[in-house]
């Protein structure tokens, strides 16, 4: 057992230095190969990267395959393959659904959380991140997506939007959806980027107070937000190192229910993929350098939205909170999460809405 783990400790350590410096080197020589008309420096990059994912499921295999515990990340999640059972019925419409989600994604967080505190009943569906599989059937390759009464819903804020004004007594679903129309139009980048309108709006079956609409006007901004704004600072820090990144795909080892082989394929070649994808993220949304301090600032933004209210929603969460929670609770079991709750005054808030979630408190309120 001790030799095991020392070769583990090792085989991290060697494996985090290995990809980063090969990606340090990739970067500095891409000028010279492409001036010079080389290519078979990136070829070889490709093939180093891809003997090293190999090379990580064959010494997981060789060296511990019966020794493997990753580490739980605490998180909402209260549906089994059976489903969640609803609190209340209620508003709570009769179909189930069933969403499709990677565990960390924080827009996937986002659903979880609105489904829990209305005590939906759901199934969840664990999509392998290299070979989905499990979306086969569909067309959109993106996650989270629900079934939900034979439809498909797509995009995070649309399925939180289209199921709330369902519970409001605002027609059918089908009937629901026809008011979030899919658009596609050109993004800054030159290419072609899919936008949901009125996205962030509830269709209420009446007309609601001035009031109630100055609420849903704040809301919509804050969800808006999330979207535009605080989700992007969340990849950077997930995936800031090799060995954070790794850490963030522990989960899939012990929760997902597919092949050995496609557990620890995913397990190895996965964090490689994300540790890239954030550095992505962070030069596209121009984040600070210092990407925690960058997630810091935005989460003392919310706080001071927020102000002394108990929720921004005042005395329950309303879909903004649930938003913020949402993208966060995936991070729960990460360094960048904990140095979250410890840096930044967003705790208390977020403990609130994490016990509101888990006991289905919305349920108790339609």
């Amino acid at each position: 057992m001790a030799a095991r783990n020392v070769f583990r400790r090792n085989f991290y350590k060697s494996l985090s230095k290995s990809f980063v410096n090969s990606c340090t080197q990739r970067r500095l020589a891409s000028s010279n190969n492409y001036a010079s008309g080389n290519f078979g420096a990136s070829r070889r990059f490709t093939s180093v990267l891809a003997a090293s994912c190999v090379a990580g499921v064959v010494s997981y295999r060789m060296f511990f395959s019966n020794d493997v515990k990753a580490r739980p990340i605490l998180g909402p999640i209260k549906a089994s393959e059976s489903g969640s059972e609803p609190i209340a019925k209620e508003g709570i419409p009769d179909f189930t659904v069933t969403l499709y989600q990677y565990r960390n994604c924080p827009f996937c967080g986002k659903v979880r959380a609105f489904l829990d505190y209305y005590g939906f009943k759901y199934d969840i569906v664990e999509v392998s991140p290299l070979w989905k599989k499990e979306i086969s059937f569909s067309k959109y390759k993106k996650v989270p997506f629900v079934i939900a009464d034979d439809k498909q819903i797509k995009d995070s804020s649309v399925i939180v939007s289209a199921l709330r004004s369902v519970m409001l007594g605002r027609d059918s679903l089908e009937q629901i959806l026809n008011y979030y129309p899919e658009m596609t139009m050109q993004g800054p980048d030159g290419k072609e980027k899919t936008e949901y309108t009125n996205c962030y709006f509830i269709m209420y079956k009446e007309a609601i107070d001035k009031e109630s609409m100055k609420k849903e006007k704040e809301e919509r901004k804050w969800r808006k937000w999330v979207d535009d704004t605080f989700v992007h600072t969340l990849s950077p820090n997930i995936y800031r190192t090799a060995s954070e990144a790794m850490q963030a795909f522990e989960y899939f080892t012990k929760e997902s229910n597919v092949s050995t082989f496609e557990k620890y394929s995913t397990y190895f070649a996965g964090p490689i993929v994300m540790y890239i994808v954030g550095k992505h993220v962070k030069r596209k949304y121009n984040i600070d350098n210092d990407v925690r301090k960058a997630m810091y600032e935005e989460a003392e933004t919310w706080m001071k939205a927020v102000g002394r209210r108990k929720f921004m929603g005042g005395s329950a969460p309303n879909l903004a909170d649930l938003a913020v929670y949402g993208v966060l609770s995936g991070l729960e079991g990460l360094d960048a999460f904990q140095d979250l709750m410890t840096h930044t005054t967003i705790k208390p808030w977020y403990d609130r809405v994490k016990d509101a979630v888990q006991t289905h408190a919305g349920a108790h309120t339609v």
